[in-house]
């Protein structure tokens, strides 16, 4: 039986501290509809692991006709694209009236060719955030004691380290995610992964066997390592079962390590799981509300999609 998550050790905490954001920022009317306000915000990283600066940029969906503080929820980005999948969820959320907020990439990330950088650019992704969840704070308007996040496949390994790391965040929807960081790039069939993986193997004349052993000394800040002190009674996970890009074993043993969150399985891959997309922004809608104690909309739940999937 599952009785809550493992206290964060001090040694992770230290890992993790950094000086909060307090900072200025720019932010930008982008345009605007009947729904929400479009805004764009940026500032500069306080601090930094990967390069001596860097500027964090968000895209704030700020809902119209609300009085009180809005709920937020985080929506972190898939690994490549044009974040059309984000702002698909984005805009969803701030119908919704929830402030949705997507935290874009750091494209400068993408492009470190060092394997060995590997760990400090994750660690650095979770301080971007960080800072994200600080400007949060910052706002009048949001209400800072209700956020959430959202993040599919390479967000979803974002949004799982960056709840076991800050306790701000009350709710998380993990989609196509797992752990094992070294697995999964070793096995994953992604073709970007692919395409400099095979360039590492032959630049260091390495088997794929030798290139998961290496790179498991070099990579620590990894979903797995971090599951058990994540809150299972807040999170909703997603996985495909026929995922070969995240593989689904990774997903279940982050599951399992988590203490067994509410799942919803979808018979699909990881790319063909767009079928499932709008049933996934409701199941996502409806947990959050739930943790959040607001009213559930169960409108979508049809009885063709009771035999697509399973939660338990």
């Amino acid at each position: 039986r599952y009785t809550g998550p493992q206290p964060l050790p001090d040694k992770i905490k230290k890992e993790f501290a950094y000086p909060s954001f307090q900072g200025e920022y720019v932010e930008i009317l982008k345009s605007t509809n009947d729904a929400y306000w479009i805004k764009e915000v940026e500032f500069i990283s306080q601090y930094n692991l990967i390069e001596p600066e860097h500027t964090i940029k968000i895209t704030y969906y700020h809902p119209r006709r609300r009085s009180k503080p809005l709920p937020v929820v985080m929506v972190l980005p898939i690994l490549g694209g044009k974040n059309q999948a984000a702002k698909f969820f984005a805009r969803y959320f701030a119908r919704q009236g929830f402030a949705a907020i997507i935290v874009h990439r750091q494209e400068k990330y993408k492009k470190i060719q060092e394997i060995d950088k590997i760990n400090e650019v994750l660690r650095q992704m979770v301080f971007d955030h960080r800072q994200v969840i600080d400007w949060i704070e910052q706002r009048d308007e949001l209400d800072s004691d209700h956020i959430a996040v959202f993040g599919i496949s390479m967000g979803g390994i974002k949004a799982t380290i960056l709840s076991a790391i800050d306790q701000r965040i009350k709710v998380s929807v993990l989609a196509l995610v797992g752990g094992d960081i070294p697995y999964l790039l070793t096995f994953s069939t992604e073709k970007g992964i692919i395409k400099r993986r095979n360039i590492f193997l032959k630049d260091k004349q390495m088997t794929l066997a030798e290139f998961y052993q290496y790179l498991r000394q070099k990579v620590n800040c990894d979903p797995i390592n971090y599951a058990q002190f994540i809150d299972a009674r807040k999170v909703l996970m997603v996985l495909a079962i026929f995922d070969q890009v995240v593989p689904f074993k990774k997903g279940e043993e982050l599951r399992k390590k988590m203490g067994k969150p509410d799942t919803v399985y979808i018979a699909a891959g990881h790319y063909s799981s767009i079928i499932y997309i709008f049933y996934i922004r409701s199941v996502a809608l409806n947990f959050i509300k739930e943790k959040f104690g607001f009213l559930t909309n169960n409108h979508s739940r049809h009885q063709e999609d009771e035999d697509l999937w399973e939660i338990r």
